[in-house]
């Protein structure tokens, strides 16, 4: 099953709501010196108040990227796009994600997600309604494989500290190995992966 991470409490929020029949405003009044992740929880807090508030149902969502590093305690930097994978949610989760205020939904036969990630899927604690889960170190990594930015590289240089080497070798292959996949992006993780297994000798 999923690891679970504990979120066992939120900065105080700093900004005035106000909730509506049809929609919610929120005015942010918050203090420069709060950290990222911080600044990200309170997103997604935000959004999981609404959804208990407006009594709405919406599958897992599950984080990547760099905000999925942010609230997994991966790494730490700066970014305020939340990017989770497009499961093909109901029209009425737009209501949600919206308070995301920058997201992006990866489709998965453009991203090499490795299949089973559900499972090894890290869950943030602390909500009521909805279930945010991180992806594993090793499937970000795989992730980030179709383009391998140079800011991909320094967040893998990082990841790959503690990261499970046998495993992420598992995860490529089956990454490479995916049907249902675009073959323009198999053949970048392919070209990708050799240089990765190169550098960290995976």
């Amino acid at each position: 099953g999923s690891k679970i991470l504990s979120v066992k409490s939120f900065i105080k929020p700093s900004r005035r709501m106000c909730y509506n029949k049809d929609d919610i405003f929120i005015k942010y009044e918050v203090p420069m010196s709060l950290k990222n992740r911080d600044l990200l929880l309170e997103l997604i807090k935000d959004a999981d108040d609404f959804a208990s508030f407006k009594n709405l149902k919406c599958p897992p969502i599950y984080f990547l990227g760099g905000s999925g590093c942010i609230l997994g305690n991966y790494l730490d930097r700066a970014t305020f796009d939340l990017d989770f994978i497009d499961i093909e949610y109901e029209a009425s989760a737009g209501k949600v994600f919206r308070l995301f205020d920058r997201f992006d939904m990866l489709d998965t036969y453009v991203t090499p997600i490795a299949d089973g990630y559900e499972k090894r899927a890290v869950k943030l604690e602390g909500f009521r309604t909805l279930e945010y889960y991180v992806l594993s170190k090793e499937d970000i990594i795989v992730s980030k494989l179709g383009r391998y930015s140079d800011k991909d590289k320094e967040d893998i240089d990082l990841l790959m500290v503690e990261c499970d080497r046998q495993l992420l070798d598992e995860l490529i292959r089956n990454v490479i190995n995916r049907k249902h996949f675009s073959e323009r992006v198999r053949v970048e993780v392919i070209k990708n992966s050799d240089l990765l297994r190169k550098r960290y000798h995976v």
